[in-house]
């Protein structure tokens, strides 16, 4: 195999990789809606939909594309544009969730679903994922995670702006090492935070940081070769889709016992391991699915389909929309029309605040057109 890091103008088999990761949590969403037709092909699904590492896959992806624009953009310039960055984050998420947070408002007010006052607060600003609730709300349960993905965005670009890459690496893998601590800590030290604990930043900040290990690593020619040679066997896709079998039954059988110790970790090593490999070595059989038009296109609208699937993928919505497999299709429709109503509009506006100018200046030591990839995928 010879290694390819960068072809046809992106970074390839990414969006091919968050298309698998979305479909993990639709598959598994879709399962409980699955029952009323068949409680065999309900537990099928549940099984096979392995949501929460599905949402693993998105947060070391993330890790690894905002690290690397943010180093490189450090690198050729000598500096970050904090501003800039906080400004294209906020074009790129903000419109389509708070989108879809209105809607949900609209829904409760008029009566159609029942989401608690505290719920839509802490969405909203953003701190779901720090809030203790007894009754959770199935249609803003997501926002878990883009909280905790918000929070990272806010943190870590001034982190690595104050210590520059080879600090910020060792930052990144001091968290990667103590977040397992920190798990089993909350549990005994905390117990009231025990529901929380697969949740909040400072306990699942390792599945972000070791993609943003794995960027800042591969910034060092010392330390590419290495990575290459890690990630070159062709038998890492079928490790990690056996990997999601054997993850699934010791995350039903042990729960917590396996995730707050190994589980997360032992996921993040190897999704790190997987995204190495897809990026370098994308002219595989795997990767040539993961490039697949189709694929890549529902990877591209991901972020929509995430945050609508919620909406329809559960027995909560008793409506025609909620009713298998209508409910799918409903699900990818209106993410259609999220991305592009919504997303690929402000693409352009969002590229008024990009480092690329900067970058190209730099040309001499990186290539121009990769960078502009970077800028791409990253906003992805």
């Amino acid at each position: 195999m010879k290694p390819n890091i960068y072809s046809n103008g992106r970074i390839p088999s990414l969006d091919g990789l968050r298309a698998m990761s979305i479909c993990l949590v639709i598959v598994g969403h879709a399962s409980a809606t699955v029952a009323v037709f068949s409680h065999s092909a309900s537990t099928l699904f549940a099984f096979i939909g392995a949501g929460r590492l599905g949402v693993s896959v998105f947060f070391v992806i993330s890790g690894f594309l905002i690290t690397k624009l943010l180093a490189r953009e450090q690198q050729a310039a000598q500096s970050i544009d904090l501003k800039a960055f906080y400004i294209r984050r906020m074009l790129r998420i903000f419109p389509a969730f708070y989108c879809y947070w209105l809607v949900v408002l609209a829904l409760t007010l008029l009566g159609c679903i029942h989401v608690p006052r505290l719920d839509l607060v802490s969405s909203a600003v953003y701190i779901w994922n720090y809030v203790p609730r007894k009754v959770d709300s199935w249609f803003l349960g997501h926002t878990w995670s883009l909280s905790l993905e918000e929070q990272f965005y806010l943190l870590w670009p001034f982190i690595l702006f104050l210590s520059g890459p080879k600090r910020g690496k060792w930052i990144a893998f001091g968290i990667v090492v103590f977040a397992p601590f920190l798990r089993v800590a909350s549990y005994f030290l905390f117990p009231s935070t025990r529901p929380l604990i697969g949740m909040m930043l400072h306990t699942r900040a390792d599945s972000l940081m070791i993609g943003s290990l794995l960027a800042l690593v591969m910034q060092e020619r010392d330390h590419i070769d290495t990575i290459k040679r890690w990630a070159q066997s062709s038998l890492i896709p079928v490790g990690a889709l056996c990997f999601v079998a054997v993850d699934t039954i010791l995350s039903v059988r042990f729960r917590g016992e396996y995730l707050l110790p190994v589980g997360y970790t032992l996921q993040n090593l190897l999704i790190a391991l997987l995204v190495a490999h897809v990026v370098f070595y994308d002219q595989t059989s795997f990767g040539k699915i993961l490039n697949n038009r189709f694929v890549v296109h529902v990877g591209v609208i991901s972020y929509s389909l995430y945050l609508w699937q919620q909406l329809f993928l559960t027995p909560k919505n008793t409506s025609f929309t909620g009713r298998f497999p209508l409910n799918i299709l409903c699900a990818f429709l209106v993410a259609e029309l999220s991305y592009n109503c919504l997303e690929k509009p402000l693409l352009r506006l969002r590229h008024r605040f990009s480092n690329n100018e900067s970058l190209i200046r730099a040309k001499s030591s990186v290539s121009s057109g990769s960078e502009t990839q970077l800028a791409a995928s990253a906003s992805a």
